[in-house]
């Protein structure tokens, strides 16, 4: 029973060994990939969009909000309406 528990022990240990050594591996090439092939380096302007005319952006907003309660109590009049 003592040999199955010392068999089992050395393949798990072997395996743990394994994955270990093949992450080492897979660690270091990524590394020396890094320094072989750098990414290159995007150097963009800050964009700054236009600024919008406060009383054009306020009165179109308004007129959205006006257009839909008008269509919202339109809508629900014609639905009130049939279900007398």
């Amino acid at each position: 029973m003592a040999d199955l528990f010392m068999q089992a022990l050395e393949l798990m240990l072997a395996g743990m060994g394994v994955v270990f050594l093949f992450l080492c591996v897979l660690t270091g090439a990524v590394m020396l990939l890094t320094r072989l092939c750098p990414e290159p380096m995007k150097m963009t302007a800050p964009s700054n969009p236009p600024p919008e005319d406060h009383a054009n952006s306020q009165a179109s907003k308004l007129a959205a909000v006006t257009v839909a309660v008008q269509k919202y109590r339109h809508a629900r009049g014609r639905a009130d309406q049939s279900e007398d």
